[in-house]
């Protein structure tokens, strides 16, 4: 059922019951009930004329997840201090969603950089450093399911040719600390990023700095990446110790 809202995009906001059921290939009474469900748990919203859109639960959720998710709640402790040193340009955080990524959160200096990478919209999962420094870190069966279903994007972004070479380009990625990508999504973007990973060891999301090209100087680039990587092992070990406390705090029943 709620595959539903994925249909729903800036391109196409609004949607009938039949136009829904005609693009999930759903019958036409088990789109009504999606629909009628989904609007009782205020995800979706009656427009009029017979229209639905994305509804005010989403809203709410979107200021819970705000408010208490682990990783953005670390981010926001990490990351306030961390982009002064940064001089020019953004700190933004993606994860990973499906066969994308998706930025989640971002941290701006007043000079502000214009990226593709802007929050809640989903990027490609084979270009860009931010991406691609979570694509490396997957599980070898989901990278290989991975290959086996999007094997010409891997090419075309120069990640392999064939499934050795890019399980081969994967595990030199994952042996270096952060990956750097110029200009890879956004002309005259430089990109240093950096995994940060779960209590449990897997990847989590990246943390990326995107700045103004003519910044990454062969000087510059590598105490930049330092400050990336540091920001990146930060936010892990925030999260790890914001979900241990949340444990203990359960065994002690408070």
């Amino acid at each position: 059922m709620l595959n539903v809202l994925d249909v729903f995009s800036e391109a196409e906001p609004v949607w009938t019951v039949d136009a829904l059921g005609k693009s999930l290939a759903l019958s036409r009474s088990t789109a009504y009930r999606y629909v009628k469900e989904l609007c009782e748990a205020g995800l979706l919203a009656s427009v009029g004329d017979g229209g639905y859109s994305l509804g005010p639960r989403i809203i709410e959720l979107d200021r819970q997840i705000r408010q208490s998710d682990p990783l953005l709640t670390a981010a926001g402790e990490v990351l306030a201090p961390l982009l002064p040193r940064c001089g020019e340009g953004i700190l933004f955080i993606c994860a990973p969603r499906g066969d994308s990524v998706l930025s989640v959160f971002l941290a701006e200096n007043p000079n502000r950089l214009d990226i593709s990478y802007s929050r809640g919209r989903p990027m490609p999962l084979f270009r860009g450093s931010a991406s691609v420094i979570i694509l490396a870190h997957l599980p070898e069966g989901r990278l290989r399911r991975l290959y086996r279903d999007h094997r010409d994007a891997v090419a075309a972004a120069g990640l392999g040719g064939d499934w050795p070479s890019f399980r081969t380009a994967m595990r030199d990625i994952r042996a270096k600390p952060y990956l750097t990508g110029r200009a890879q999504l956004d002309a005259g973007v430089f990109a240093i990023s950096a995994p940060v990973f779960d209590v449990d060891g897997n990847i989590l999301a990246s943390l990326t700095l995107a700045m103004p090209e003519h910044r990454a100087d062969s000087e510059a680039i590598q105490p930049l990446a330092d400050l990336v990587v540091e920001g990146a092992r930060r936010i892990t070990a925030t999260i790890g110790a914001q979900v241990h406390a949340r444990s203990a705090l359960r065994v002690e029943g408070i």
